[in-house]
């Protein structure tokens, strides 16, 4: 069983703060028993679950959009789709093709995981949820699919084949991993690292300049939404479970189970982290000095 968790959630390019958080950990001694993430943290995750969490920062920081994705532009898109309606080629299934993203992976996980690995995919096919689970000494190659599976939001990246069928973000059912690797685990500690901050009252104004930019927000919202109805509900539990503690007293749950106190722990920015699809080298470093510089939040 698992005594340190460290959840992830999604927000792509933001991911390098998530990696600055994780550099800091890993120097302080922090290394957790079991990894969950959605979207970019499924692919930090998978580093750290196969005990790769030093190379998480030299890798952001020589990130660069032509190494992780294929640009295919609107037009380009559209022509595709005319010419699939006329029988004459396959359809483009999303705006960027990921398979660069693919082979980056492959060059640098772990041979094997030595942490507990939770990540999550939509089949587009029936709209059901798939959590994908590796334990430790497991080898990871045949995880690597899944996890791209776990960043790719609908019409923006394409979609990813398992085992016959297109799978997606999971983000889209089910961003938050919070319940399952609790339910699995119940950890002395859990940290979660969000590139969101959870108090933000006024979210800020992004650009939209095409129908790329309106599908990219319109998933962001749906699923930043998500993840903080599902991580402010987590925050209320344990909250008041501590209370009923600190009075002797123990809250059950319907199944005549005892609520756990969890010793959590928040991380998130306290600046701007920009456009989640700006994977600019100048982004990723300020986003990782940010994260560098976070300190944790008790829950």
């Amino acid at each position: 069983m698992a005594k340190r968790v460290l959840i992830l959630s999604g927000g792509g390019s933001k991911g390098a703060f998530q990696a600055g958080v994780i550099d800091n950990l890993t120097k302080s001694g922090w290394i957790p028993d079991a990894v969950a993430g959605i979207s970019v943290g499924a692919l930090n995750g998978l580093m750290v679950a196969t005990g790769q969490a030093e190379k998480l920062v030299p890798i952001w920081e020589d990130l660069t959009e032509d190494k992780v994705l294929n640009r295919r532009g609107v037009g380009r898109t559209a022509g595709s789709f005319i010419l699939h309606k006329l029988g004459i080629q396959k359809p483009t299934l999303g705006f960027f093709d990921n398979s660069p993203l693919r082979d980056k992976i492959r060059r640098h996980v772990g041979r094997r995981f030595t942490s507990f690995f939770y990540c999550g995919t939509v089949n587009i096919h029936t709209g059901r949820y798939h959590e994908h689970r590796a334990t430790p000494g497991m080898v990871p190659f045949t995880y690597i699919d899944p996890v791209l599976a776990s960043t790719a939001i609908p019409i923006v990246f394409d979609p990813v084949r398992l085992n016959g069928f297109l799978h997606v973000d999971g983000g889209v059912r089910h961003v938050n991993p919070i319940g399952q690797i609790l339910k699995d685990h119940s950890p002395e500690e859990v940290l979660i690292v969000t590139s969101r901050k959870l108090r933000e009252t006024e979210p800020e104004p992004r650009k939209v300049k095409d129908l790329l930019d309106i599908a990219t927000q319109s998933l962001n919202i749906m699923m930043e939404e998500i993840f903080e109805k599902d991580l402010r509900e987590f925050i209320r539990i344990n909250r008041l479970v501590r209370q009923a503690s600190e009075q002797n007293a123990t809250l059950k749950k319907s199944n005549g189970r005892n609520y756990v106190n969890y010793k959590a722990t928040l991380y998130q920015p306290e600046e701007s982290l920009g456009d989640s699809l700006n994977f600019s080298t100048e982004q990723a470093r300020d986003n990782i000095r940010i994260g560098k510089e976070a300190v944790g939040l008790r829950l």
